[in-house]
């Protein structure tokens, strides 16, 4: 049978984002990206407002820890653990790095085939070096005071220069530093899974909520403890400790060996199959009545034509100061 044909626009981040989360439905849709605004669906992000510009069904889908504004939205797919009927579903970032996340829904290796491997301490890629959270400097110069730790993005660099290779760079050291960019509840990426995949103990701070999907005995949860001070001391009793850091590798990723309903591939899926399998005229979610219309036409204003945006700040000011003016009392 033929798929069907979808028309997309991508604005206001990159294609291959969009195209990533695309693969869930792939095989039931065929998609044509084009640049004609008014293509059937948007797709946008966070690096602008052009979506502004375009009137047709709007989905937008992030990588950084941004809410939706649903008055341009007609759907979302973000970090944030909201329920608004079927416009919006949690994404954490993690699903879609996908060789990364594929090894927490497999068996451990042997803990016989992964030591011999495990010729360092710890790791740590970042190479955000201009927005560090403080307590991945805490962290990092913590473990640091207590055995060298790895650094191999551009951020505090100690290894000769940025590594080609994070996996085979963080599979050589017995604990990775996972460290989000700031701790928000559902604010989850890549970083826990591509330390799986080195088959390293993580050493996690970000989602405060992450022990709800993961299996505790697995990694180093710093929401766990009370201060950062007993996490490194926890680090340094699993490092002094082979039978408890051979324990911890055996520890399937998910409890039970059971992925969480919410981190299957069939959620994400029937969110955009209830999208693509409406018409593009029912689809719509967002305000259109004549405020809805007001509201995007001030937002357009201001965004891309700020010039107009300011004249009418200056109109309004005018008027309210004509109005400090105006006699009280008896029409004169």
């Amino acid at each position: 049978m033929d798929k069907t044909v979808k028309r997309i626009a991508v604005t206001d981040g990159p294609p291959a984002f969009v195209e990533s989360i695309l693969e869930f439905v792939k095989d039931r849709y065929d998609f044509e990206i084009t640049e004609d605004i008014h293509a059937d669906y948007v797709f946008y992000s966070v690096d602008g407002y052009d979506v502004l510009r375009y009137p047709g069904v709007r989905i937008f889908v992030t990588g950084e820890n941004v809410t939706p504004n649903f008055a341009i939205a007609d759907y979302a797919m973000g970090f944030e653990r909201l329920d608004f009927g079927d416009r919006y579903i949690w994404m954490p970032l993690i699903k879609l790095y996908r060789d990364a996340y594929a090894v927490l829904t497999r068996p451990r290796r042997p803990v016989a085939e992964v030591l011999p491997d495990k010729t360092d301490f710890c790791a740590y890629v970042m190479s955000n070096i201009r927005d560090s959270a403080p307590e991945r400097v805490t962290l990092f110069e913590e473990l640091s005071g207590y055995k060298e730790v790895h650094s191999g993005g551009r951020w505090r660099n100690n290894v000769g220069g940025p590594v080609h290779d994070k996996q085979a760079f963080q599979a050589r050291h017995k604990f990775v530093l996972a460290i989000e960019n700031c701790s928000s509840p559902g604010y989850l990426t890549e970083k826990f899974a591509q330390a799986a995949q080195a088959d390293a103990i993580p050493i996690y701070w970000g989602d405060p909520e992450i022990g709800r999907l993961f299996n505790p005995k697995a990694f180093i949860n710093c929401h766990d403890f009370n201060s950062l001070a007993e996490v490194v001391e926890y680090v340094k009793k699993v490092d002094q400790n082979d039978d408890l850091y051979r324990t911890m590798l055996r520890e399937p990723w998910f409890p039970d060996s059971k992925e969480p309903e919410c981190l299957k591939n069939e959620n994400f899926r029937a969110f955009l199959v209830n999208i693509f399998n409406q018409k593009p005229s029912a689809a719509y979610r967002r305000n259109q009545s004549r405020w809805g219309i007001k509201t995007e036409q001030r937002l357009y204003n201001m965004y891309h034509r700020p010039h107009i945006h300011g004249f009418n700040l200056m109109r309004k000011a005018c008027r309210d100061f004509l109005h400090t003016l105006k006699p009280k009392g008896k029409n004169h």
